[in-house]
């Protein structure tokens, strides 16, 4: 006799779904950064929200892609990625350590920070697997992985 039924094999929320996710974080984002309701997010919690946002849009696709694609165009505009671009050889490496730089130096409000944290999460991936930026995106989508999506 069990007095509880085995576990099965969904996840804490049940089948959420990348597409969901990505619509939970961004209303959490938007409305903890104007923070007019019960809750507002601190500078660096929009941050934290803003790169998971972002990991979410990346695993979603479909209309969540084109966020990516303007962070994308917006690097090949300043010629991130030419050696011969307006700024010299800068590489994606490169940008990823200046929004490094920017996230730990420039004096940022929660709107900032959602908006640089959310350009980091399609900026960081860019850079490469084996980089040291790959690895929050990766802990992002283990994260996800925990909660069915």
């Amino acid at each position: 006799m069990y007095l509880a039924a085995p576990a099965s094999a969904g996840s804490f929320f049940g089948s959420v779904g990348a597409g969901a996710l990505a619509i939970f974080l961004t209303i959490v984002l938007i409305f903890g950064v104007i923070g007019k309701g019960k809750i507002k997010l601190k500078t660096w919690q929009a941050g934290v929200v803003a790169l998971a946002a972002g990991s979410s849009y990346s695993a979603a696709g479909k209309i969540w892609n084109h966020a990516e694609a303007v962070v994308q165009q917006g690097w090949t505009g300043l010629g991130v990625g030419n050696s011969n671009g307006a700024f010299g050889d800068v590489q994606m490496g490169g940008a990823s350590l200046i929004l490094a730089a920017l996230m730990a130096f420039a004096p940022l409000n929660a709107a900032r920070a959602a908006a640089l944290c959310m350009i980091a999460a399609f900026t960081w991936p860019a850079a490469g697997d084996g980089s040291i930026w790959a690895v929050p995106g990766q802990l992002t989508a283990a994260v996800f992985t925990m909660f069915g999506v």
